[in-house]
């Protein structure tokens, strides 16, 4: 399966750094719950895996689309990662 990374983002404005005390490679429980939309590697993470768990083609463009998703207004305070799965899945098909 391919792997997605952040070349493959459309945008360009997230945050190359992690929080202080927070580590890319390393997920807490709170890491798993949250998704920070404005860090690159949690958005990198969360559309990677967006892809691969749903019925959605397996190709950048929808990578890129997750990304679109997220970035609505309507998704702008949903901070819980099965929330904003939902919210994705929920709005597949209206962009």
């Amino acid at each position: 399966m391919v792997e997605f990374d952040e070349s493959d983002l459309v945008n360009d404005d997230y945050e190359n750094t992690t929080t202080k005390g927070d580590n890319p490679n390393y997920t807490a429980i709170r890491d798993r719950e949250r998704v920070n939309k404005k860090e690159l590697y949690e958005v990198v993470y969360f559309c990677d895996a967006f892809v691969k768990g749903y019925q959605v083609p397996k190709t950048k463009a929808s990578f890129q689309k997750v990304e679109k998703l997220i970035r609505l207004p309507a998704a702008s305070k949903i901070v819980m990662r099965d929330e904003l799965n939902t919210f994705v899945a929920q709005n597949w098909n209206k962009i």
